[in-house]
């Protein structure tokens, strides 16, 4: 399915306005045409009004008959007509006679005025009247409406084009200012996060916040210290619980190892020590890796690794029992991570599928514009669906174990700007991790 790209607020911005000055342009064209198709009946029928009343008393003060009397006189584009309907002088347009004949007629029926519309826009009126002698006859007045529909054509031509501009200036008016209103709030965003990611010790510090950018500069200051404090916070944390820890587990473990050194008779008690010392030194790399997360937070953007590099130091965790399949080692697209914490992230699931594998894991990588995938695929079981949507839960195994590894794995990758999920396979189980590229 496709997805549409969000539109950002400058993009919505402009947006807006173009649409509010194409809708209003578009009022302003139809509002004029609708005047100029007014004024346009109105001037029609005024030349036809001052036609009429400038023939009128010609005809009527005539006392000769209609036939006998010269008509040279009468106002151009009108036409005499007897009481039979029949022409007997003026002028009018060729395509128009045969309706002027009829308005004509139908006005010495009625004894009114009558308006009709012949071909090609020819606006007739035809008025009764009656000369000195007594004579009834009518007179027929044209006028064509194209030059005043030209005109309206014309209007409407150079509104379109003064609305394509108008939107188009206010289009680009309105790119420039959000441009110039917004740069400096993407600017400072940029700069807040990269801060945060690298050095907590800067601040934009605008002084007393007296428009919208300083007192944005105020709250991204507030934020910072926030963040500066809340890691702060965990790096000694975490650090006073490293030291806490690191000194009673190496305790144990010295114990255990000085009672195998010694040798132990009982096979049960054997296998307790070595269990023991097994799971102290679990514990002892899970510490040393919560306390390199909490130190190596700033310096892990700047530091680049390959992921041949990071197999190699994942090959001692398969044993030779187990075969492993290296797909990895064409992939040359640097991570943007240490070396070190890339491992520790990956570790914990490479122990996974060397405990459930059968015969075989597999490493691929794969590259995206922005991150590199590396995937870990065993050829075991595979995970159970009560357990594949809670995998990465602390306190979560399969096998009875502590379920911290994957857990851990996920918030090393998450530390670095990736992740770790599961992928769906159809033999065994794969994970992938996802890590920035350089």
């Amino acid at each position: 399915m496709l997805r549409l790209r969000p539109r950002g607020f400058r993009t919505q911005i402009v947006a807006s306005t173009v649409l509010l000055m194409a809708f209003v342009m578009v009022v302003l064209t139809a509002g004029t045409q609708a005047v100029l198709e007014w004024n346009t009946h109105n001037d029609v029928r005024r030349v036809l009004d001052e036609r009429t009343q400038a023939v009128l008393p010609i005809v009527r003060a005539t006392s000769k008959p209609l036939g006998e009397q010269s008509w040279e006189s009468i106002e151009p584009l009108s036409r005499v007509y007897d009481a039979h309907g029949a022409p007997v002088g003026g002028s009018i347009q060729h395509i128009a006679e045969s309706d002027a004949a009829a308005l004509a007629i139908k006005a010495l029926a009625t004894g009114q005025r009558q308006e009709a519309e012949a071909h090609d826009n020819l606006n007739l009126r035809a008025a009764p009247f009656t000369t000195r002698s007594g004579e009834r006859g009518a007179v027929v007045v044209s006028e064509s409406s194209d030059p005043y529909e030209r005109t309206e054509l014309e209007a409407l031509i150079a509104m379109i084009v003064l609305g394509l501009l108008v939107v188009g200036v206010a289009g680009i008016i309105a790119w420039r200012v959000t441009r110039q209103a917004l740069e400096p709030v993407e600017q400072m965003a940029e700069r807040a996060a990269d801060w945060s990611e690298h050095d907590l010790s800067h601040r934009f510090d605008l002084g007393t916040p007296d428009n919208e950018l300083s007192k944005l500069g105020e709250t991204l200051d507030h934020l910072l210290d926030r963040v500066a404090a809340a890691i702060r916070a965990e790096q000694r944390l975490t650090a006073e619980l490293a030291h806490e820890l690191r000194t009673p587990l190496t305790t144990i473990q010295g114990a255990a190892d000085l009672a195998l050194l010694r040798g132990v008779a009982d096979e049960d008690a054997r296998e307790d020590l070595e269990a023991i010392s097994a799971a102290a030194r679990r514990m002892t790399g899970v510490i040393a890796t919560l306390l390199d997360l909490a130190r190596e937070r700033g310096a892990s953007a700047k530091a680049s690794t390959s992921l041949a590099a990071v197999v190699d130091a994942l090959r001692p965790l398969v044993p030779d029992h187990l075969e492993l399949v290296d797909e990895v080692s064409e992939t040359t697209v640097p991570v943007a991570a240490p070396a070190t914490l890339v491992v520790q992230a990956v570790s914990p699931i490479v122990e996974n599928a060397v405990r459930y594998a059968r015969s075989t894991v597999r490493f691929e990588a794969r590259a995206t514009p922005d991150q590199v995938h590396l995937l870990v695929t065993d050829d075991g079981p595979g995970l159970a669906a009560t357990v594949r949507d809670r995998v990465f839960e602390p306190g979560t195994s399969g096998s009875g174990g502590t379920g911290l590894g994957l857990g851990i794995s996920r918030r090393v990758a998450r530390s670095l700007g990736g992740e770790v999920d599961v992928v769906e396979a159809a033999d065994g189980a794969t994970f992938v991790v996802r890590l920035p590229r350089r």
